[in-house]
């Protein structure tokens, strides 16, 4: 009803929507079984191309809009003041590429499939699809993960390659997915990958959390939207019940998951599901102190002669380990360590230590 009582006052509707036009569409059908009531109106939106159908909205964007509708001219900013900005801003703020936080078990992750997959020689890739996993694209996640979609989609897809052998495809296949997107898409695809005979390896990237977009619960924190207490669906129970193979490791101990990823890329037999579970680094540091305390034995960093041209800081990249250029050595952010430990692991002189918290 409010929606009709807006609409008896309008003679031009203006639909400011991004991706699909839901409120667009849904109006209009309001709008045509009231229409007699309601008399003339001109909609305008993705379906008269007044806004764009794909990428961001912003308020110029939206101001160019309303500027031609009502047929005035208004310069939002005047002619180079984005160019003057970016120019203003680049010795003010330093460059941030998209990453994993500190601590982050995805960055674990991806380093041991990153390995495994180089130990095994087959050339063989990652598919995923949502979630903060999603940067296993970039540098943050060493260019592991080759595809992208909706939700879902990296199992689906794989379910897919993994019946190719009869074609000729040798390569092993990795599915990724987080406990969010798991319980939201991917038990149908994990199902057709067992009815299918699939053969790959899903890594479930079970990190107690939907990180990337608020935190909201799912049907494994044991809560609902409102806060009330709900039943645990259990992960590897889910898995199991589907016929697929389960184990589960922690990312964190990135020895023992290399191995078991390799391990299972060589068994050719089916779906195989690998729970990695660790909790995510920002819902960790609300509850529980660090891990360990991390410290760089200066005397061990070989700093800019290392053989690994900096390992750590250029490659490793978490944003709790940092170039000294007054040192000449890497040396551990303790505003924003986290003290997963993880970093001990991947340098090569040993020189990346790490204490009981």
């Amino acid at each position: 009803q409010l929606v009709l009582d807006h609409l008896k006052k309008a003679d031009q509707v203006l639909f400011i929507e991004e991706v699909n036009p839901f409120l667009e569409g849904n109006v209009k059908e309001l709008f045509a079984q009231n229409c007699l009531d309601l008399g003339l109106k001109r909609f305008l939106g993705k379906a008269t191309q007044s806004v764009p159908d794909v990428g961001e909205l912003n308020p110029d964007i939206v101001t160019n809009t309303i500027q031609d509708l009502l047929e005035v001219a208004y310069e939002p900013r005047p002619p180079g003041y984005s160019l003057k900005v970016r120019e203003a801003a680049s010795d003010l703020v330093p460059e941030r590429k998209l990453g994993f936080c500190a601590g982050c078990p995805h960055r674990a992750t991806y380093w041991a499939v990153k390995n495994a997959l180089a130990l095994d020689g087959r050339d063989g890739f990652v598919l995923g699809d949502i979630g903060c996993y999603s940067l296993g694209m970039g540098p943050t996640g060493f260019g592991q993960m080759k595809t992208l979609h909706a939700m879902g989609s990296g199992t689906g897809l794989a379910c897919g390659f993994g019946q190719l052998e009869a074609f000729g495809l040798d390569q092993p296949l990795i599915a990724v997915c987080g406990d969010s997107t798991f319980y939201h898409a991917v038990m149908p695809a994990l199902a057709n990958a067992r009815y299918n005979g699939s053969n790959f390896l899903l890594l479930l990237l079970d990190n107690s959390a939907t990180a990337m977009t608020g935190f909201q619960p799912h049907p494994g924190t044991g809560r609902t939207a409102t806060g009330d207490k709900a039943p645990v669906l259990d992960l590897r129970a889910i898995c199991e019940a589907l016929g697929a193979s389960v184990e589960v490791a922690d990312p964190f101990d990135m020895k023992a998951t290399t191995e078991t990823i390799l391990r299972l890329l060589q068994d050719e037999e089916g779906v195989k599901v690998l729970i990695l579970r660790q909790v995510c680094a920002l819902v960790r540091s609300r509850h529980q102190q660090r891990l360990y305390h991390m410290y760089i034995d200066p005397e061990l960093c070989l700093g800019g002669n290392c053989g690994c041209n900096r390992l750590c800081t250029r490659v490793f990249k978490c944003p709790g380990l940092v170039w000294d250029k007054g040192t000449g050595k890497a040396r551990i952010d303790e505003a924003i360590c986290t003290g997963c430990g993880v970093c001990a692991e991947i340098c090569p002189a040993s020189a990346i230590r790490k204490e009981a918290a």
